[in-house]
């Protein structure tokens, strides 16, 4: 068999060296090698002078060189691994230690930059004293252009950051939106609530009622809103099955599922069923419960979606990495939002290998 030869194509465009933004610049190599860093040695104008000399020439960054001076320059650093900072943003040092969804997401980023050779450093915007500028200086000074943005758990839907987004290739794990707009991974909210209403369906389920956090619905655009409108049984009765629940106001829920008339419940977390009344209301009618977001022990309850919060830390690693390695930096022309859907797990005790029509235990009553 012949085997094709090929040629791989390369750009005909000159590569734009610091010494020719001097030379245009009539400014030495060391002032535009310490400009286009933004030292603080060098004046704002001059760094001016050279970022439009720059801007002039087409000169475009390449991460790697950066990356591997600032190894050279910064002697604590290890040689060769590359280093990503990993920004807590709005989430105290304490609670990022102690959440297990926060721990998994950074247990599976870390673990998959290590795999890639490279390394992570912890940073939090609500330390003690610190700004957005202050810690945009400390990055930068370690020589850190990949930045990868935590979910947060406060009720913000809209984020922002006091940066100069130029300077950074950076990923955002969850689908809070920022301001100026990234590149994102996070969960695929719709699928999820869709599979949940296809497992209940086979146990006959027509009246699913819905109790979903209004504040991680508006986060998600609507899609466990939507995906229940659009899926659901009943579609006429499917808005008054609906329950957008405000947990610093969780008073009515339990009145509301008594009157909703509902075959089975769907919580978008474990701990709407903590409500006074919720829990006990459901075991007395024999409610199927399933849970759009499993977390610990209670898996073992109730059947739900693993939302497979390592899997979108180590993807977010991933997505960084590419962007790097094609010289992308600063907000993206066209933001992309890469989504995955978790999975579907039965309670314990249901027998995986069922198939859907007859697992008649895809969602287990609450006990």
């Amino acid at each position: 068999m012949a085997v094709k030869s090929f040629t791989v194509p390369t750009s005909t465009q000159p590569v734009v060296t610091l010494k020719a933004i001097a030379r245009h610049a009539a400014l030495s190599l060391a002032t535009v090698s310490y400009a286009l860093r933004g030292h603080p040695k060098i004046p704002p104008a001059t760094r001016d002078r050279v970022a439009a000399a720059a801007r002039a020439l087409g000169y475009r960054p390449n991460p790697r060189v950066a990356g591997l001076m600032a190894h050279i320059r910064g002697a604590h650093v290890r040689p060769g691994v590359e280093r990503f900072a990993f920004v807590w943003v709005h989430t105290p040092r304490r609670v990022s230690a102690e959440n297990p969804y926060l721990r998994a997401v950074f247990r599976g980023a870390a673990a998959r930059a290590e795999r890639l050779g490279c390394a992570l450093d912890e940073f939090w915007t609500d330390d003690p004293g610190m700004t957005d500028p202050r810690l945009q200086e400390i990055i930068v000074a370690r020589g850190i252009t990949g930045v990868l943005l935590s979910p947060v758990l406060t009720a913000e839907t809209s984020l922002a950051l006091d940066w100069d987004w130029d300077r950074f290739t950076a990923v955002v794990i969850g689908n809070v939106t920022w301001v100026p707009e990234l590149h994102h991974v996070g969960h695929h909210h719709f699928l999820a609530m869709r599979t949940v209403l296809l497992e209940l369906a086979t146990l006959g389920c027509r009246r699913p009622a819905a109790v979903v956090d209004a504040v991680i619905d508006d986060r998600a655009k609507h899609a466990w809103t939507g995906a229940f409108f659009a899926n659901h049984p009943e579609p006429a009765r499917a808005r008054e099955l609906l329950h957008l629940h405000d947990p610093r106001r969780p008073r009515g829920l339990t009145d509301w599922l008594r009157r909703s008339g509902a075959d089975a419940l769907i919580v978008s977390t474990v701990a709407h069923l903590a409500v006074p009344g919720v829990r006990a209301f459901c075991r007395a009618a024999r409610l199927p419960v399933a849970t759009l977001r499993l977390a610990g022990k209670i898996q073992s309850a109730i059947g739900g979606i693993d939302q497979g919060d390592e899997l979108l830390g180590a993807q977010a690693v991933e997505l960084l990495i590419a962007q790097l390695n094609h010289n992308e930096r600063g907000p993206p022309r066209q933001p992309g939002m890469m989504l995955f859907p978790g999975r579907w797990v039965p309670a314990t005790g249901e027998a995986p290998a069922r198939s859907r029509e007859k697992n008649a235990g895809a969602a287990a009553a609450v006990s």
